[in-house]
This record gives structure tokens, C-alpha cells and sequence, in this order.
């Protein structure tokens, strides 16, 4: 029995072992009647060789094929949005004709695979498709890296890798009839291997740029002592009885630490709301391992009404929590609503010199009901067959056979 349940866990860690190799997403566009036509529009995950025979059936006589590899890309470059509201990658966006493939493992090994396919592997230039060579795949190599340096820095690179996407694509379908452009990496910026082990572990960009441009940002909240930070790039919206929402105006009043007790903090400043003047007090609570923004107190006139907040607004000390948007505080009556981004952390870990965010707390809970389905059915599924097996294993036959020449056994009831 014990040998069976070693060769089931043995599979499982080999699954999950096979999980944690480098992928990334990869997208393709084409010009004219190419076999990438043919293909869903909606793609799976792919593994290497996958992916080799994918490009190899994009190649046939008639159709260019150029493969073009980021130093490191991820989900993350395709959903940033310009100013304008389009993807920095808007060589894809504009096109019809577009493959988008969510996570390929390893696709730079696939493509050198492919020269042991009768494939010749060239780096791309004007002459790449001059050779004599029946089977070309031209690849291009983007070698910058920003993965640490701020979101706008590593949105200028794209968009300057888009520019060239852009040109090179329009040259070749300028020049040939049949063209498939198809973007890729060679790792993942999130995901990064441990030196001189084979281990993987996670590394987040920050979500917000950590030193606040006091220039762009609108509402910037910091208590004297700076032991709190709180930061949006909209003022907030406030509605008192189903009414219209009013967006506050800042005031000259200074913010002022309310209560600094060691497990409460209470942070105040005067907003304007129609020329009137409103007092937000931000009350913070800590426990022994986290924060928890509680409540608002909305004071107008000599009344105070407390705002709690419609999703709970917490993370481990020493971390932000961040939100794209919206963040409603309210009561009955009252509606505080951030519409922006909001970004907030008491009790921070750097120096009032230099007060800004820690790294925010990952808000998507692991165990979604997918995974927990998942979890179960495997788990009934073990069951079942380790049940059978116990069965089968325990199935006995007989060992006494009458002997046609001999007397008949008898066999008494408790055998």
C-alpha cells in the first residue's frame, strides 16, 4: 500500500516542479493569407515543444515568418495603458489579425530548437530572406531591461520597442505578400531564479512609484511625525443623502496628529467641499502583526459621522495596501468615495526625511473557489483510488481444491 501512495506523491511534486520554469506571454500579428489565420482566436498555455511546432506550421513557402524576443516581458506590459488609454504595444492593437498565446514556456529554447528541423535560424536584416535557404525564421533580440527601474521608464522602452515592431513590420509586408511578426521574451520579470539552486520565487514591481511626485499627486496626506502616508492621485468624492457627489478641494489647514497611542493612530486634515470647510480623520488600529484602516470620521458643523469602508483595508506592518479604485467609505447616509488609485500605510518603516511607501500587501486571496474545487476533487480522487486499490489488494483466493480421487473437504463455518 505504502509503495503505491510513494509513486502518487512522487507524480504530484514532478507536476509541480515542472511549473516553476520561465514563462512568458507571446503575441503574433500577420499580414495577407498566412496559416495563422486558422488558429482560435483564444490560445492555451503552451509548453517548448509546443511552441516549436506552433511556429513551425506558421512558416510555409509563401509566408515570412520573424520571431522577435523581449529580454524580459510578462501579462503586466500588455495590460499598462498610456495616457491615451491605448496599450504601449498599439502595433498589435491596431492590427485584425492578432494571436494572443497567455504563458509559453521557455520560447527562445524552442525557436534554436527549430534548427535541428530543417530550419535556419537568422538574425534579421534586409538580407535575412535573400539566402538560398528554404526555411527561414528570422529572430531579433530586444536585450534592454527595465524590469527595475519605474513603470514610466519601462513604458518608454516598450513604446520604443513598438516603434520598431511597428517599421518593421510594415517594411516586410511592404516587400512580401504573406508575413507573420511574433513577440515574445526570454524571461519573466516576476518570476526569478535563486543562484545556485534550481528554486524560483516571486518579485512584484511596485504597484506605485514608492517616492510620491509631490507635483502630480492631488491628495498627499503626511502626519508630522511622519508615522503615516496616505496618497491618491484624485481628491475624493463625497455624497450626503443620495445626493450629488461633490469633490473636495484641498485647504491651507496643515495635518495634525489627532491620537498617537502606541496601537491607534489618528490622522486629521480640512478638506473644502462648496467653499465649506469638513475635517477627515483617518483612524488607524494595530494589532501585533498588522494595520487596519478602520474608519473615517467625516466632522461638519458639530457633527461627526463615522465612515467605514464597504471592503476591509489592511495589511501586514511594515506593508501598504494599494487599490486601483474605487474605495467607498460610508454609512447610511454619508458616501466618501476615492474614485483613483489609493495607496495608504501607517506606522512606516522609513525616516520622515524620506517617507515613503513599503512594498503593498498582495490583495488577491490564494485560495480562490477554482483552486479550493480543484483541491476537493483531487482529494476525492485520491480517495477513490486508493480505496480500490486497498480493495483489490485485499481480494483473496482459495487455497484448498477437492481431490477427485480422494475423501471431500469439509470446511467448518468459522474458516
Amino acid at each position: 500500500m505504502s509503495k503505491y501512495i510513494v509513486l502518487m506523491l512522487g507524480s504530484l511534486l514532478c507536476i509541480l516542479s515542472s511549473s516553476t520554469s520561465d514563462e512568458v506571454p507571446a503575441i503574433a500579428i500577420s499580414c495577407g493569407d498566412t496559416p495563422l489565420l486558422s488558429l482560435h482566436k483564444y490560445q492555451p498555455s503552451m509548453d517548448t515543444l509546443e511552441f516549436k511546432k506552433l511556429v513551425s506550421l506558421l512558416w510555409d513557402e509563401n509566408t515570412k515568418v520573424i520571431v522577435i524576443l523581449e529580454n524580459e516581458l510578462s501579462f503586466e506590459d500588455f495590460s499598462m495603458k498610456d495616457t491615451d488609454g491605448h496599450s504601449v504595444f498599439q502595433s498589435f492593437e491596431n492590427n485584425n489579425d492578432v494571436r494572443f498565446f497567455p504563458s509559453v514556456d521557455q520560447p527562445e529554447k524552442a525557436i534554436k530548437m527549430l534548427s535541428k528541423n530543417g530550419f535556419s535560424i537568422k538574425a534579421y536584416n534586409k538580407d535575412t530572406y535573400t539566402s538560398s535557404s528554404d526555411k527561414i525564421i528570422a529572430l531579433n533580440y530586444f536585450n534592454e531591461n527595465n524590469s527595475n527601474d519605474e513603470i514610466d521608464s519601462r513604458q518608454t522602452m516598450l513604446r520604443k520597442h513598438n516603434t520598431l515592431i511597428s517599421k518593421m513590420f510594415n517594411n516586410l509586408c511592404t516587400k512580401y505578400t504573406n508575413v507573420v511578426l511574433l513577440l515574445s521574451g526570454k524571461l519573466n520579470p516576476w518570476i526569478v531564479k535563486t543562484k545556485g539552486s534550481n528554486s524560483h520565487h516571486l518579485v512584484t514591481r511596485q504597484l506605485m512609484a514608492q517616492d510620491i511626485d509631490n507635483k502630480s499627486a492631488k491628495l498627499k496626506i503626511l502626519d508630522p511625525k511622519g508615522k503615516s502616508l496616505i496618497y491618491s492621485p484624485s481628491y475624493p468624492t463625497l455624497s450626503v443623502n443620495n445626493g450629488p457627489e461633490t469633490e473636495l478641494k484641498a485647504s491651507n489647514s496643515d495635518v495634525y496628529l489627532d491620537d498617537g497611542r502606541e496601537n491607534f493612530l489618528k490622522v486629521g486634515t480640512i478638506f473644502l467641499a462648496n467653499d465649506t470647510k469638513i475635517t477627515l480623520r483617518f483612524r488607524f488600529d494595530k494589532t501585533t502583526f498588522t494595520w487596519e484602516l478602520k474608519t473615517i470620521e467625516y466632522e461638519y458643523l458639530d457633527s461627526i459621522v463615522h465612515l467605514t469602508p464597504k471592503q476591509p483595508i489592511t495589511a501586514q506592518l511594515g506593508l501598504s495596501y494599494f487599490s486601483e479604485g474605487p474605495v467607498i467609505f460610508s454609512n447610511n447616509l454619508t458616501v466618501l468615495k476615492f474614485n483613483d488609485k489609493f495607496q495608504v500605510q501607517p506606522w512606516l518603516t522609513s525616516s520622515l526625511g524620506n517617507s515613503k511607501f513599503s512594498d503593498p500587501q498582495e490583495q488577491d486571496s490564494f485560495f480562490t473557489p477554482p483552486i479550493l474545487a480543484g483541491l476537493f476533487v483531487t482529494a476525492l480522487m485520491l480517495f477513490i483510488v486508493t480505496w480500490g486499490i486497498t480493495m483489490i489488494m485485499d481480494i483473496k483466493t482459495m487455497d484448498r481444491f477437492d481431490d477427485p480421487k480422494g475423501k471431500t473437504i469439509s470446511i467448518n463455518v468459522a474458516e
